[in-house]
C-alpha cells in the first residue's frame, strides 16, 4: 500500500513539474517574442525620436492643472459670454470646435460692452463659409436658400445685406419649429424648454439665448420699443426680427446686422440641436 502511495506521488511531481515546464516555456516564448516585437519597434522609431523631442518636450511643458481649470470654468464663462453678445444682438454655440470656442468665450469676459460687435463680426467673418458649409449640410432641403443668402452677403455688398438678412432670419424660424416641433417657436418653445430641463441646469446654461429671447432687442415688441426710445431718448435701431420680417424698416441693410442674423441661424440649427440631444 505505502509502495502504491510512493508510485502515485512520484508520477504526481514528474507529471507537475512537466506541466509548469510546458507552462513556464510558454511564457518565456511569449516573453521573447514581445521582446523581440520591441526592439523591432525601437528599430523603427529610433531615427524619429529627436525629430520628435521637441513635441515631447512641449507636452510637458503644459500647465495640464490650467487647462483643466480652464475647461470646469467654460460653462459659467460661456453663459457669461452668450449674456453679453445677446445684449448686442449676437448668439453663438457650442458646436464650434473647443479651442476656437474657449478663444471666442475668454474674449467676450475680458471686452468691454462697446468692443463685442468687433469681437463677434470677426469671428463670424472667419467662419461664416464653414458654417454655412455645416449647415447646409446637416439640412439639405434648406441649402439652396441659405447658399444664396450667404452668396448675397458675400458678393453683393449693402445690397446683399438686404436680401441675406431676411432669408437668414426666415430659415432660422423654419428650423426652429423643425427641430423643436413647437408651433411658434419664437414664443413658446422657450417655455417648453425651461420645463423639460428643469431638473438640468448645465442644458438650461446652454440654451440660455434662447429662453432670453423675448427679452433681447431681437425680439422687442413694439410698445417696449418705443418705451426704450422714450427712456433712452434715441432711436431703436437694433437688429429687431419684427421690423424687418414685416417691412417696418428699410434700413436695416448693414455687414453687421447680416452676420447677426446669421449668428441667429446658427445658433438655431447648429446649437440648439446639439444640446437636444445631449
Amino acid at each position: 500500500m505505502n509502495e502504491q502511495i510512493k508510485k502515485e506521488d512520484q508520477l504526481f511531481e514528474e507529471t507537475s513539474t512537466e506541466t509548469y515546464a510546458r507552462f513556464a516555456q510558454g511564457v518565456f516564448n511569449v516573453v521573447r517574442v514581445i521582446h523581440q516585437e520591441l526592439q523591432t519597434i525601437a528599430e523603427k522609431v529610433a531615427p524619429h525620436l529627436e525629430k520628435a523631442a521637441p513635441y515631447l518636450v512641449a507636452l510637458a511643458q503644459i500647465d495640464w492643472a490650467a487647462v483643466k481649470q480652464r475647461l470646469d470654468e467654460l460653462p459659467k464663462k460661456s453663459k457669461d459670454a452668450m449674456r453679453l453678445a445677446l445684449a448686442e444682438g449676437w448668439f453663438f454655440g457650442w458646436h464650434d470646435g473647443l479651442q476656437s470656442l474657449m478663444e471666442l468665450v475668454e474674449s467676450l469676459e475680458k471686452t468691454t460692452q462697446s468692443s463685442v460687435d468687433d469681437i463677434m463680426v470677426a469671428y463670424y467673418r472667419t467662419n461664416l463659409q464653414c458654417f454655412s458649409d455645416e449647415i447646409t449640410s446637416e439640412y439639405p432641403h434648406r441649402a439652396a436658400a441659405i447658399k444664396a443668402a450667404v452668396n448675397a452677403h458675400m458678393s453683393l455688398a449693402e445690397q446683399g445685406y438686404f436680401l441675406s438678412i431676411p432669408v437668414f432670419i426666415a430659415q432660422a424660424d423654419g428650423l426652429l419649429a423643425e427641430i423643436t416641433g413647437v408651433e411658434s417657436p419664437m414664443t413658446k418653445a422657450a417655455k417648453v424648454f425651461s420645463e423639460k430641463y428643469a431638473d438640468d441646469p448645465k442644458s438650461l446654461d446652454l440654451l440660455f439665448p434662447f429662453l432670453e429671447l423675448q427679452g433681447s432687442d431681437f425680439m422687442m415688441s413694439a410698445k417696449a420699443r418705443q418705451d426704450a426710445t422714450q427712456a433712452s431718448g434715441k432711436s431703436f435701431t437694433a437688429l429687431n426680427r419684427h421690423q424687418v420680417m414685416h417691412g417696418e424698416r428699410s434700413d436695416y441693410g448693414t455687414e453687421i446686422n447680416s452676420l447677426k442674423a446669421f449668428s441667429f441661424l446658427v445658433f438655431a440649427g447648429l446649437h440648439i440641436p446639439a444640446v437636444l440631444k445631449r
